[in-house]
Protein backbone atom coordinates (compact mmCIF):
# COMPACT_ATOMS: atom_id res chain seq x y z
CA UNK A 1 0.00 0.00 0.00
CA UNK A 2 2.57 2.43 0.97
CA UNK A 3 3.95 2.32 -2.87
CA UNK A 4 0.18 3.13 -4.08
CA UNK A 5 -0.30 6.09 -2.02
CA UNK A 6 2.47 8.00 -3.05
CA UNK A 7 1.39 7.18 -7.12
CA UNK A 8 -1.72 9.11 -6.25
CA UNK A 9 -0.80 12.32 -5.06
CA UNK A 10 -1.05 15.01 -6.99
CA UNK A 11 1.92 17.78 -7.84
CA UNK A 12 1.03 20.77 -6.62
CA UNK A 13 0.55 23.58 -9.12
CA UNK A 14 2.95 26.45 -9.12
CA UNK A 15 0.50 29.25 -10.78
CA UNK A 16 3.23 31.53 -11.13
CA UNK A 17 5.41 29.36 -13.05
CA UNK A 18 2.87 28.49 -15.59
CA UNK A 19 1.87 32.58 -16.08
CA UNK A 20 6.06 33.48 -16.48
CA UNK A 21 6.11 31.05 -18.76
CA UNK A 22 3.01 31.77 -21.00
CA UNK A 23 4.06 35.55 -20.37
CA UNK A 24 7.37 34.87 -22.09
CA UNK A 25 6.01 32.80 -25.10
CA UNK A 26 3.57 35.88 -25.87
CA UNK A 27 6.75 38.18 -26.04
CA UNK A 28 8.75 35.90 -28.11
CA UNK A 29 5.76 35.70 -30.42
CA UNK A 30 5.35 39.73 -30.24
CA UNK A 31 9.21 40.04 -30.88
CA UNK A 32 8.65 37.84 -33.96
CA UNK A 33 5.65 39.56 -35.04
CA UNK A 34 7.24 42.97 -34.51
CA UNK A 35 10.80 41.40 -36.63
CA UNK A 36 8.01 39.84 -39.74
CA UNK A 37 6.29 43.94 -39.88
CA UNK A 38 10.29 45.35 -39.67
CA UNK A 39 11.50 43.08 -42.62
CA UNK A 40 8.32 43.04 -44.51
CA UNK A 41 9.77 44.15 -47.83
CA UNK A 42 12.89 42.19 -47.14
CA UNK A 43 11.45 38.87 -49.30
CA UNK A 44 10.88 40.75 -52.46
CA UNK A 45 13.94 42.68 -52.56
CA UNK A 46 16.20 39.58 -51.53
CA UNK A 47 14.28 37.72 -54.39
CA UNK A 48 14.81 40.42 -57.09
CA UNK A 49 18.28 40.59 -56.22
CA UNK A 50 18.65 37.16 -56.34
CA UNK A 51 16.96 36.75 -59.71
CA UNK A 52 18.73 39.95 -61.22
CA UNK A 53 22.32 38.55 -59.73
CA UNK A 54 23.28 41.94 -57.88
CA UNK A 55 23.24 40.98 -54.54
CA UNK A 56 26.30 43.13 -53.61
CA UNK A 57 25.51 46.29 -54.37
CA UNK A 58 22.65 47.06 -52.11
CA UNK A 59 24.83 49.21 -49.71
CA UNK A 60 27.11 50.95 -52.63
CA UNK A 61 24.05 52.05 -54.19
CA UNK A 62 22.83 54.32 -50.82
CA UNK A 63 26.26 55.82 -50.58
CA UNK A 64 26.88 59.35 -52.30
CA UNK A 65 30.31 59.15 -52.20
CA UNK A 66 30.46 55.56 -54.26
CA UNK A 67 27.43 57.03 -56.85
CA UNK A 68 30.03 60.19 -57.04
CA UNK A 69 33.10 58.02 -58.23
CA UNK A 70 31.15 56.21 -60.53
CA UNK A 71 29.85 59.20 -62.13
CA UNK A 72 33.88 60.33 -62.26
CA UNK A 73 34.58 57.51 -63.84
CA UNK A 74 32.71 57.59 -66.59
CA UNK A 75 34.53 61.27 -67.45
CA UNK A 76 38.02 60.38 -66.85
CA UNK A 77 39.53 59.05 -69.34
CA UNK A 78 41.66 55.48 -68.08
CA UNK A 79 44.97 57.00 -69.07
CA UNK A 80 44.29 60.19 -66.92
CA UNK A 81 46.50 61.47 -63.84
CA UNK A 82 44.29 62.78 -61.07
CA UNK A 83 45.18 64.47 -57.87
CA UNK A 84 43.03 63.78 -55.19
CA UNK A 85 43.14 66.10 -52.06
CA UNK A 86 42.05 64.86 -49.10
CA UNK A 87 42.52 64.10 -45.39
CA UNK A 88 44.41 60.98 -44.98
CA UNK A 89 42.22 59.57 -41.94
CA UNK A 90 39.01 59.84 -43.96
CA UNK A 91 39.62 56.61 -45.97
CA UNK A 92 37.88 57.94 -48.93
CA UNK A 93 41.24 58.32 -51.12
CA UNK A 94 41.69 54.31 -50.73
CA UNK A 95 38.03 53.63 -51.83
CA UNK A 96 38.68 56.23 -54.89
CA UNK A 97 41.81 54.87 -55.50
CA UNK A 98 39.92 51.46 -56.27
CA UNK A 99 37.31 52.26 -58.16
CA UNK A 100 39.64 54.61 -60.08
CA UNK A 101 42.59 52.60 -60.75
CA UNK A 102 43.99 52.16 -63.52
CA UNK A 103 44.39 56.07 -63.28
CA UNK A 104 47.47 57.11 -61.87
CA UNK A 105 46.30 58.58 -58.15
CA UNK A 106 48.36 61.41 -56.14
CA UNK A 107 47.05 62.45 -52.82
CA UNK A 108 48.06 65.86 -51.76
CA UNK A 109 46.31 67.33 -48.55
CA UNK A 110 43.31 70.08 -49.06
CA UNK A 111 45.87 72.70 -47.13
CA UNK A 112 48.94 72.34 -49.50
CA UNK A 113 50.67 75.51 -49.80
CA UNK A 114 50.66 76.59 -53.44
CA UNK A 115 53.99 75.45 -54.24
CA UNK A 116 53.78 72.17 -53.51
CA UNK A 117 50.63 71.82 -55.14
CA UNK A 118 51.79 73.38 -58.37
CA UNK A 119 54.91 71.13 -58.44
CA UNK A 120 52.37 68.09 -57.80
CA UNK A 121 50.35 69.24 -60.69
CA UNK A 122 53.07 70.11 -63.49
CA UNK A 123 55.53 67.41 -62.16
CA UNK A 124 53.02 64.35 -62.96
CA UNK A 125 51.28 66.48 -65.57
CA UNK A 126 47.89 66.05 -63.72
CA UNK A 127 44.66 66.17 -66.00
CA UNK A 128 42.12 66.59 -63.14
CA UNK A 129 41.73 67.46 -59.70
CA UNK A 130 39.23 65.51 -57.08
CA UNK A 131 38.34 67.29 -54.00
CA UNK A 132 35.84 64.69 -51.72
CA UNK A 133 33.98 67.48 -49.90
CA UNK A 134 32.98 69.97 -52.04
CA UNK A 135 31.35 72.29 -49.39
CA UNK A 136 34.38 73.50 -47.61
CA UNK A 137 36.10 76.24 -49.45
CA UNK A 138 39.20 75.33 -51.18
CA UNK A 139 42.64 75.21 -50.18
CA UNK A 140 45.28 78.06 -50.50
CA UNK A 141 46.68 75.37 -53.30
CA UNK A 142 43.34 75.15 -55.14
CA UNK A 143 42.62 78.59 -55.02
CA UNK A 144 46.27 79.71 -56.17
CA UNK A 145 45.22 77.75 -59.30
CA UNK A 146 41.98 78.75 -59.91
CA UNK A 147 42.82 82.20 -59.75
CA UNK A 148 45.63 81.23 -62.77
CA UNK A 149 43.21 79.78 -64.73
CA UNK A 150 44.64 76.45 -64.35
CA UNK A 151 41.88 74.64 -63.13
CA UNK A 152 38.08 74.73 -64.19
CA UNK A 153 35.27 72.81 -61.95
CA UNK A 154 33.30 70.17 -64.22
CA UNK A 155 29.73 69.62 -62.95
CA UNK A 156 29.08 66.33 -61.51
CA UNK A 157 26.27 65.63 -59.24
CA UNK A 158 27.44 64.43 -55.75
CA UNK A 159 29.61 65.19 -52.81
CA UNK A 160 32.57 66.15 -54.29
CA UNK A 161 34.27 68.11 -56.93
CA UNK A 162 36.26 67.67 -60.20
CA UNK A 163 37.84 70.14 -61.93
CA UNK A 164 39.70 69.81 -65.15
CA UNK A 165 43.77 71.12 -64.68
CA UNK A 166 46.16 72.99 -67.22
CA UNK A 167 49.15 72.21 -66.17
CA UNK A 168 50.87 74.15 -69.00
CA UNK A 169 49.38 77.22 -67.10
CA UNK A 170 51.78 76.37 -64.24
CA UNK A 171 54.99 78.95 -65.42
CA UNK A 172 58.07 79.35 -63.16
CA UNK A 173 59.38 78.48 -60.09
CA UNK A 174 57.19 77.78 -57.17
CA UNK A 175 58.15 79.53 -54.17
CA UNK A 176 55.94 80.30 -50.75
Amino acid sequence: MRGNTSRNTPTPEIPWLAWALRLVLVLWVLQLVWLAWQLRQEPADLGRRLWGHSWGEAVRRDDAFYLWLLEVQRRLPPDAVYVFLDNYEAGKEIEARYHLFPREHLLVLPGAPPSLFFYTLRQHQASHLLVRDGRRPPGPGLHAALNLGAAEPLHLPGPGQVYRVHPQRLTGGFYD
